[in-house]
């Protein structure tokens, strides 16, 4: 009997240790955001011996085309994931001004993205994409003398599997070679791998 209590103890403290209590900064438990009437919950993996067993967990790929990515393209200013999540949060309110875009392919983005991204792939954003002129009418730019003015755009978070992908830097690049102002452009370089790395919620 003695040993059959031991043992359950045992177990809840195991239980006790692997749940833990995993936040995502010491003030920042999770963050909750609103998908219509869907509630969703962004927090960390809660297990503390969750290991990836994804294609994030590989460390080495080709290159090219899965080659290091720059911490810094132009004057884009570069993110982590703490700010993405202020982005987030903020984007629950009406007088928000920011569109986080998953710039991945298709095949890639169906597999898993951030809560609250939209799906945009750097495809259809280059200078001889048949969708170029559609897109970026959706996002507010104007066709005026043969250029294109994004006042009206908002500002973007453009993201990709992170620092071994090139497709959020094609995005980029794209869209400042078409005359997007590079401040209305914001890089979160870690991008899936990132996020998955450190247990944050997927959809």
């Amino acid at each position: 009997m003695k040993n059959n209590k031991m043992m359950i103890g045992l177990m809840l403290l195991a239980n006790i240790l692997v749940a833990g209590n995993v936040n995502i900064t010491e003030e920042l438990e999770y963050v909750v955001i609103h998908d219509g009437d869907k509630e969703i919950k962004i927090e960390r993996i809660q297990d503390v011996k969750h290991r990836l067993t994804s294609d994030f967990s590989k460390t080495s790929r080709e290159c090219p085309p899965f080659c290091v990515q720059p911490m810094s393209i132009g004057d884009v200013r570069t993110i982590g994931e703490l700010e993405v999540l202020k982005y987030i949060k903020a984007m629950e309110t009406d007088d928000s001004d920011t569109l986080l875009i998953d710039a991945r392919t298709k095949d890639w983005s169906r597999n898993g993205t951030i809560p609250s991204s939209i799906n945009l792939p750097f495809t259809m954003i280059q200078k001889d994409s048949k969708y170029l002129n559609k897109i970026l009418n959706l996002l507010g730019a104007k066709e005026e003398n043969g250029k294109w003015n994004f006042n009206k755009v908002p500002s973007m978070i453009i993201f990709s599997n992170g620092l071994w992908d090139a497709q959020a830097t094609k995005a980029i690049k794209s869209l400042v070679a078409l005359g997007c102002p590079e401040d209305k452009i914001l890089y979160y370089r870690g991008g899936m791998q990132s996020w998955n790395i450190l247990g944050l919620t997927v959809e």
